[in-house]
């Protein structure tokens, strides 16, 4: 009987499943020239952030700091290569972003801002490799979906 009882303890025991829930956030991508974005509050206001797997940092563009009133602080004349070329890298604060939080540093990003503000596209940012590595994110490009993984 005790082997009996044994044999069916030990698989629900070696079967002990974590409570913790993850959270899925689905949030929509949009396309554009085969550039993909996600639409975001900045500050209370709307904005798009380019999706950007090949940058290792989020970035907002320091240039438009008064216009979604967040603030920036010059951490080091040590620039940041990326698109543009080499920058100034800042920190960023005094910003809150919806649907989801993401740490940004902040960057001189005109040139890339400007060419999608010419084509009626807001954009604020990039959203980089680091915030999709933290919230363990999966991209499908044919449904233009990115899906976050988000412990409750």
């Amino acid at each position: 009987m005790k082997k009996l009882l044994l044999l069916v303890l030990i698989p629900l025991i070696s079967c002990n499943i974590s409570t913790k829930t993850i959270n899925v956030k689905e949030i929509d991508l949009y396309e554009y020239k085969n550039m993909h974005f996600v639409d975001v509050i900045l500050n209370n206001k709307k904005c798009r952030l380019l999706l950007d797997t090949g940058a290792s940092k989020s970035l907002l563009d320091i240039g438009k700091a008064d216009y979604y009133e967040f603030s920036s602080l010059l951490i080091n004349k040590d620039k940041y290569f990326g698109l543009g070329g080499k920058k100034d890298v800042f920190i960023i604060y005094d910003y809150h972003v919806k649907p989801f939080h993401v740490a940004f540093l902040g960057t001189d990003l005109s040139e890339v801002t400007e060419f999608f503000n010419d084509h009626n596209i807001p954009v604020a940012g990039v959203l980089g490799i680091d915030f999709l590595e933290r919230n363990s994110s999966k991209i499908d490009f044919k449904l233009n979906k990115i899906y976050l993984n988000q412990d409750e």
